[in-house]
């Protein structure tokens, strides 16, 4: 198998991943964070595994830049929830 296929195979995975888990729970943690809610250390440490994941997926992306502005928005989203939920908690 080609580099090409394995990595089309891992973009695919991802992006599914991305449509059925990730988002939609992206989606809650801003709308709670949003509504002045403090992330748990759960949701926290999901956030943080997920932005793991989503800087490992870098090499896939050099290769792939048609899919840069995509996992740059990804990052820049989950940031924007974690920034959100501190500035909730210094609040609180």
């Amino acid at each position: 198998m080609d580099q090409e296929t394995k990595d089309q195979g891992v973009i695919s995975v991802l992006l599914k991943r991305f449509e059925t888990e990730r988002y939609p729970r992206a989606k809650l943690l801003k709308q709670q964070v949003d509504n002045g809610a403090v992330l748990d250390h759960f949701d926290l440490s999901y956030l943080e595994d997920t932005l793991g994941d989503a800087h490992e997926v870098l090499l896939i992306l050099s290769r792939h830049p048609e899919y840069s502005s995509l996992a740059q928005e990804v990052i820049l989203m989950y940031e924007s929830i974690m920034s959100k939920s501190q500035q909730n908690s210094r609040n609180k």
